[in-house]
């Protein structure tokens, strides 16, 4: 992600790279990913694993108080600038974002057997 800030004549550009992401699951459960992580896509499966990083909840939120998880992303971001000559960077910025989410089983159906 770059932007750009002018004023009074002069510019400085920064870039900010993502390098880590840690999850807190809300079940006690927590995952750290290198990178920025690859974006779900259109059309995809979502029973499909995850190419690069995942997490598989072993329990629904259903049974917890307020019946959902609070899941936190942690971001770790490195952030170069340039401008008016000059250049410099900031490693190790952090961001957290948090949410809540529902997670819900599926009966599954089993026919035949033996």
């Amino acid at each position: 992600m770059a932007a750009t800030a002018a004023a009074g004549g002069v510019s400085v550009t920064a870039l900010a790279r993502p390098v880590q992401v840690v999850w807190s699951a809300g079940d006690g459960g927590t995952v750290t990913c290198n990178g920025p992580g690859t974006p779900f896509p259109a059309g995809g499966n979502p029973t499909s694993a995850s190419p690069d990083c995942g997490y598989t909840y072993r329990h629904r939120s259903l049974d917890e108080a307020g019946g959902t998880f609070a899941v936190t992303a942690t971001v770790r971001w490195d952030v170069t600038w340039s401008g008016v000559g000059q250049a410099g960077a900031f490693a190790g910025l952090t961001t957290v974002s948090t949410a809540v989410s529902r997670v819900i089983d599926v009966p599954a159906l089993t026919t035949g057997g033996g």
